[in-house]
């Protein structure tokens, strides 16, 4: 389901938003206002150097002090200067010579607020508050721009030297108040935020269609169109979480319909189905599609516990779904009910097994408990197994294989056990299975010989390791071992027992992997000879194998079947007859060693001589 849970995240990605909005907001409000200083300051320059021709070419030629120009004179250059400070939005135009490092004015401009409060400028008034700057900009020769303040107020200034006709140096000079400036920067980041806004908008409206869109397309089986297993798990999370109905209905023969008449034909008979399944369950029940051949439906209402499992009982699933072509679905049905976070698998379990046990309906009750159980145990245990093998974990254990009238020790044969974390050992009758299942053998099988080959490399003990078909016929695996054995010291001491079973299928490739193996070096035993996977003598003369290890189920009949006894003497015969190793495992008796002495077997394995153990015994050991 499509849904984001994270509060961080969305905590996460709100900051990322407002950071990425306030930088594009500054990288905006710095650009405009870089634009807009560079337009006042021209605005202001022309401003400026429009006050010479408004007072006149020889204006400023031979001024003597405050005489030089009449009042009335002087008014009335002041309102041209005024009226076109205002006309061009400039708060002040005026002009200043210096005189004994101090600033005079020689014209201003003025507001209607300084004619209220009377604070015109006039010819040669001393201007005191006059920057370091404006004094500096006498003697340059471009134009000057300044912020200053005065008690006028704040501006941004540019003061332009002139040169009157008669070498008088003065200065013309253009006034605008930040103030104004800073109107229009405010207005134009109010304009960029309001647009991100705009932006945001319009992208988390996107993004909130898109999520929808997506969102159904995950939750919605795009065949049928109904809600699809993501849907049925939020809305079991989202419902009652103590109070949860659902039956898991199985159509055992939609995929042999779908091979028989296509996939289109299947498909239009499971929307028929779900259709004619969904009138008669009802409004209090939906139906989702967990896969192709299997549907869930779940209550939806405050309907009475039992109800589900009538109408399903009363509905007939014999009737037709199909009559162009004419089709029945065969169904398997569980139902469960509980918890939302149990529902799910406990109907599930209930019609998987309702399936083995050939039942058409099975209801999960304690009696599935066990089972459940079983499988979880089942889910655990190949976890500790997959992370045995990653950490090499497996250890070799190593159980003799004896010369029974001797007593002496003719090889160990190399068992896989699991050392677990608490320091207990697993066996492989408990994890053999998992290793099969979780395609883990090819792994298990190199780390197996890799260690056993390191215990017996500098000694004169020949050992054994067991290998599957799929070991066998694995190309990586095969070309590991012929690697390894080309630089093994003594490599006809290495002896592989292959496990008969799936080998007669492909009995041509598993002939051509012993090969290999023999001319590297190595031994081939078939191992479990005499089981029911049908390998016959003439097969095994194909296979061209070292010798047979008699399988454990007829060592331990021996005793009581004088047919097996009869069988295992023929085969005796046989492998002295083509010179092969045989040797019987599972010994666990002195009545069944001698039967096997008396029948001709020459070697033994078994708990008789001792369990398999971490250390091998030493060689000359006998009497055992």
């Amino acid at each position: 389901m499509l849904r984001i849970r994270s509060v961080p995240f969305v905590l996460f990605s709100l900051v990322v938003y407002l950071a990425a909005v306030s930088v594009y907001c500054y990288q905006h409000y710095q650009h405009n206002f870089q634009s807009r200083l560079a337009q006042v300051d021209q605005k202001l320059l022309d401003a400026a150097q429009a006050v010479p021709y408004l007072l006149g070419e020889n204006y400023h030629n031979g001024i003597q002090g405050a005489q030089h120009i009449s009042r009335s004179r002087y008014l009335e250059l002041a309102k041209n200067l005024s009226d076109y400070a205002k006309k061009i939005n400039i708060q002040y135009l005026y002009s200043m010579v210096l005189v004994d490092g101090k600033v005079h004015f020689t014209s201003s401009s003025y507001t209607e607020e300084d004619l209220l409060k009377g604070q015109l400028s006039y010819f040669y008034d001393y201007y005191p508050e006059a920057t370091e700057a404006n004094k500096a900009a006498f003697a340059s020769t471009t134009p000057v721009f300044e912020q200053s303040e005065d008690l006028f107020g704040e501006f941004r200034s540019v003061l332009v030297p002139m040169t009157s006709s008669d070498g008088t140096v003065y200065l013309v000079g253009a006034d605008i108040a930040l103030a104004d400036i800073e109107q229009w920067l405010v207005q134009s980041l109010t304009e960029a935020i309001s647009s991100s806004a705009v932006f945001f908008a319009l992208a988390l409206l996107l993004a909130l269609c898109y999520a929808t869109l997506l969102r159904y397309n995950l939750t919605t089986d795009p065949l049928s169109g109904c809600r699809n297993g993501l849907a049925l798990e939020d809305h079991l999370r989202s419902g009652r979480p103590s109070n949860s109905q659902l039956a898991i209905v199985q159509v055992n023969n939609l995929e042999e319909i779908s091979h028989l008449y296509g996939t289109a034909v299947a498909e239009q008979a499971m929307q028929l189905f779900i259709l004619k399944l969904q009138n008669h369950t009802g409004d209090a029940f939906s139906i989702y599609r967990l896969a192709f051949e299997k549907l869930a439906i779940r209550r939806t209402r405050a309907v009475p516990d039992q109800e589900l499992h009538e109408l399903l009982t009363h509905f007939d699933f014999n009737e037709a779904v199909s009559d162009d072509p004419y089709l029945i679905f065969t169904v398997t049905l569980g139902i469960a009910q509980g918890d939302a976070q149990s529902v799910l698998e406990n109907a599930t379990l209930a019609v998987n097994s309702a399936r083995l046990q050939q039942q058409p309906l099975l209801v999960y009750s304690d009696s599935l408990l066990a089972l459940k159980q079983h499988l979880h145990t089942n889910i655990k245990m190949a976890r500790e197994v997959r992370e045995a093998i990653g950490h090499e974990q497996v250890v070799p254990y190593f159980q003799p294989v004896v010369h029974i009238s001797t007593g002496e020790i003719y090889q160990y044969e190399c068992l896989a056990r699991i050392l677990r974390s608490d320091g207990s050992i697993l066996t492989p009758d408990q994890f053999l299975s998992i290793i099969n299942r979780s395609y883990l053998d090819a792994e298990l099988t190199k780390m197996m010989f890799i260690k056993s080959a390191s215990q017996f490399a500098q000694s004169q003990v020949s050992w054994s390791m067991n290998i599957n078909c799929r070991d066998l016929l694995d190309d990586d695996l095969q070309q590991f071992f012929l690697d390894y054995l080309s630089h093994y010291p003594q490599p006809q001491r290495v002896c592989f027992e292959l496990a008969e079973a799936g080998v007669l299928p492909q009995l041509d490739r598993c002939k051509t992997a012993v090969k290999a193996l023999q001319q590297a070096g190595a031994k081939v035993v078939l191992d479990d000879f005499g089981s029911a996977s049908g390998i016959g003598l003439a097969d095994l003369l194909q296979l061209h194998v070292d010798g047979l290890k008699l399988d454990g189920s007829l060592t331990e009949l021996i005793s009581h079947d004088p047919d097996v006894q009869l069988f295992i003497e023929h085969i005796s015969s046989f492998a002295r007859q083509t010179n092969l190793l045989l040797i019987a495992e599972m010994v666990e008796s002195k009545q069944a060693l001698d039967m096997l002495e008396r029948s001709g077997i020459r070697y033994a394995q078994g708990y008789y001589f001792g369990p398999a153990a971490p250390v091998p015994l030493r060689y000359h050991e006998q009497g055992l």
